[in-house]
Parts: C-alpha cells; sequence; structure tokens
C-alpha cells in the first residue's frame, strides 16, 4: 500500500504469499472431495429434476468458500491470480464431477482412477449420456443443461476465489489482514441516497452525522484494523435499506466500491 498521504483509497500489493502452493496442494483436493459428494447426491437422491439446482448450487458454494478461506489464510493479495487460481479450481471441479458422475452411474463396473485418467474416455460418455439422457432430458436439452452446469462450476468457483479479498485490507507493515474494529451508522441523506454508490464521496461521508442502527436508510462504515501495530486502519462503507420480501420487512445491504484506508 502506498502512504503518501493521510487519507486514500487501498489497494492490494499483488504479492501472493503461499496462496499458490495453498490452493494446489490443499484446495483442489478439497475441490476434488465436494466434486465426488456432488456427483454421488445427484445420482443417487430419490428426487430428481430442478432439485439438482440446489445440489449445484450447494457445491459450488461449498468449493467456492473452501477456495476463498485458503486465500485468505494464505495472505494473497492479487485478485487477478485469485481468479486464475478459482478458474483452475473450477475447471479441476467440472472434470472431477463428471469422473465421479460416471462412477456414480456405472458403479463397480468402472474405475474412478481409470476413468480421471481417460478424458477422451469421459467426452465419448458424455456424448452418450447427452444424446439419450439419464433422467429424463435428452439431445439439445441435456446439452444446454451440461453447458449451463459447466458455466456455474467453473464461473461461480472462479467468482467466489477471486472476490474473497475484494473487501478486504492488508497491513504490508504486519503482513496480516486487518480485522473488524467499529462500524459507525451514519445518517444517509436523500441527496446521498439517490446517487449511484460509484459517486459518492468517502471523505465526505465520514462527516455525516452519527445514527442508531434502527435507523433506515443509513450508512454503516465499518472500521478495519491491524492488529499487529494496530496503525493501518480500513474503512469500507455499505448502504443499508429495509425492502419487503415475502410481505416482510427486511435488511438489505449495498457495498460502497473502494475502501479508505488511514495510516497513522
Amino acid at each position: 500500500m502506498s502512504n503518501s498521504s493521510s487519507n486514500m483509497f487501498y489497494k492490494h500489493s499483488g504479492r501472493l504469499g503461499l496462496s499458490v502452493p495453498a490452493i494446489l496442494l490443499i484446495g483442489i483436493p478439497v475441490v476434488i472431495l465436494l466434486s465426488a459428494i456432488y456427483a454421488y447426491i445427484v445420482v443417487y437422491c430419490p428426487v430428481v429434476g430442478y432439485v439438482n439446482v440446489l445440489f449445484l448450487g450447494g457445491y459450488v458454494f461449498a468449493a467456492g468458500i473452501a477456495l476463498a478461506m485458503i486465500a485468505k489464510m494464505s495472505k494473497c493479495r492479487s485478485p487477478s491470480v485469485l481468479l486464475a487460481l478459482g478458474t483452475l479450481g473450477g475447471l479441476v471441479g467440472l472434470y472431477f464431477s463428471w469422473v465421479f458422475f460416471i462412477k456414480a452411474l456405472f458403479g463397480e463396473d468402472v474405475s474412478a482412477i481409470a476413468v480421471a485418467l481417460s478424458p477422451l474416455g469421459i467426452l465419448e460418455v458424455a456424448k452418450e449420456i447427452n444424446a439419450n439422457g439419464w433422467w429424463g432430458p435428452s439431445g439439445i436439452a441435456q446439452w444446454a443443461l451440461v453447458a449451463i452446469e459447466a458455466a456455474v462450476i467453473v464461473g461461480g468457483i472462479a467468482l467466489f476465489t477471486s472476490s474473497s479479498i475484494s473487501r478486504e485490507a492488508f497491513c504490508e507493515d504486519c503482513s496480516t489482514w486487518c480485522n473488524p474494529f467499529e462500524t459507525m451508522h451514519l445518517k444517509l441523506t436523500p441527496e446521498l441516497a439517490a446517487k449511484d454508490p460509484s459517486e459518492l464521496d468517502h471523505l465526505q461521508l465520514l462527516g455525516l452525522e452519527e445514527v442508531d442502527k434502527s435507523e433506515y436508510p443509513r450508512l454503516d462504515a465499518e472500521v478495519l484494523q491491524c492488529t499487529g501495530c494496530e496503525k493501518t486502519q480500513a474503512i469500507r462503507f455499505k448502504k443499508v435499506a429495509q425492502v419487503m420480501d415475502d410481505g416482510e420487512l427486511k435488511e438489505q445491504a449495498e457495498d460502497i466500491p473502494g475502501i479508505l484506508i488511514q495510516k497513522a
């Protein structure tokens, strides 16, 4: 981070930490394990059809969160590298979801290791399954479902991984992430509420009147602080409002781009 002034926007340094070996040695095996769980649930669940969307979402969420946690713990400060690692994780997850799907379908007739070592064989089996279907759709419809599944797996896991540090700040002096310290609740004026979040002046926001947490709409300014030197602080903002959902008032938060960094 640069410290050319006392107030500025935080930008990741681009350093990798231990992210590459951590993702490759820990993250990828976790994704493969989750792929097996996902595939077997899809094949052996007595209810098939649209419920598979829930299984897919759960798999992508679990794999993405796992890689995101490993990325943060390994202290990676390069979103572009995390995007690449997340994409790799997604591709591996997609490949092994097919490996274990085929294994689950054919049982003892095939070996998971043999399937994993035969990408062309997987392609041929996939063609056969998609042409004839296995639970309902077939032909173009089944190919469309497979394409959507592939996009969700690769894109979802990549997105989870790459965005894992998008709202985080790192103290390069102490080599540690800044942790939540306190949250200020600020009065959101009608004029500011009407603006697009990207147009808001962060320094102007800090001068707003503090209000109670029960007021809506409002701005939440969460202060992050380095637990090492306690000198580096970052402030991230979000707009908080109440919306009607299924007949109930629920809180809705929208992140404001940019993190203000302050260093004593």
